[in-house]
């Protein structure tokens, strides 16, 4: 149990340190862009889209990278009062109510419009026209990254359970 929460954290921890990255780009784009737009005048065609695509990145490949540092929005007014082993519970059971069922049909459908995209090899509507198709791949990726890391979460709230402390503590 322990080793495999250590490959999932190591894994997310590596991808959120790896695309944090990309904040970078986005922010040459970005400065290019509006240089190009407000000082020259001549606004880039790809500029909007291309800094659409590096966020919308960014955030979906960050998923499971947040959900191991509890970025992600809680209720803490009772949740911080509780003892770790009630922790444990509460964390169990909105596991398995919430966030296991929304990551499969998170997956499901998104493997479904990802494939359609494929399939069809989508471009965008915009006048740059770019593929799409590997842009919508990320979709599934990071939804099957996130559910990973929620199992990685699954199994320390069973820690937590069984010995009333916090992983890793």
């Amino acid at each position: 149990m322990s080793a495999l929460i250590k490959l999932i954290d190591s894994i997310s921890e590596f991808l959120g340190k790896i695309i944090s990255y990309l904040v970078y780009v986005l922010l040459i784009v970005v400065v290019f862009e509006v240089i190009s737009r407000k000082v020259f005048g001549s606004p880039t065609v790809w500029g909007f889209e291309f800094s659409f695509m590096l966020y919308a990145v960014m955030f979906m490949l960050g998923f499971g990278f947040t959900l191991k540092h509890k970025m992600h929005i809680g209720i803490d007014i009772f949740y911080s009062n509780m003892s770790p082993r009630k922790q444990g519970f509460l964390d169990l059971f909105t596991y398995i109510i919430f966030f296991f069922p929304f990551i499969y049909f998170a997956v499901v459908s998104s493997i479904t419009f990802t494939s359609q995209s494929w399939q069809m090899l989508e471009h965008s509507q915009s006048p740059w026209a770019p593929p799409i198709y590997p842009f919508k791949t990320v979709m599934p990726v990071a939804f099957l990254l996130l559910g990973f890391q929620g199992i990685a979460e699954f199994l320390k709230a069973i820690y937590k359970i069984k010995t009333g402390e916090k992983y890793g503590a």
